[in-house]
């Protein structure tokens, strides 16, 4: 895969994985009270998956690829 394949990929999938995060805090925030936390915490949840996911998909291809050649 090149470089910029490996990027949009990488965006998608930490976009995915944000996406997934934010959407499993805020429904465990929302149904279980006694955890303390308010359903406005999943965003900033979400928003630090988000570049996490993203890094480790872009280091994981650029290694896939790299071994390829």
């Amino acid at each position: 895969m090149s470089w910029q394949r490996n990027l949009a990929v990488s965006l998608a999938l930490g976009f995915a994985g944000g996406l997934a995060a934010y959407a499993l805090a805020w429904g465990l925030f929302t149904t279980h009270q006694e955890l303390g936390m308010e359903s406005r915490n999943a965003l900033t949840i979400a928003a630090w998956t988000v570049p996490i996911v993203f890094l480790a998909a872009f280091i994981y291809f650029a290694m896939r690829s790299s071994e390829r050649r």
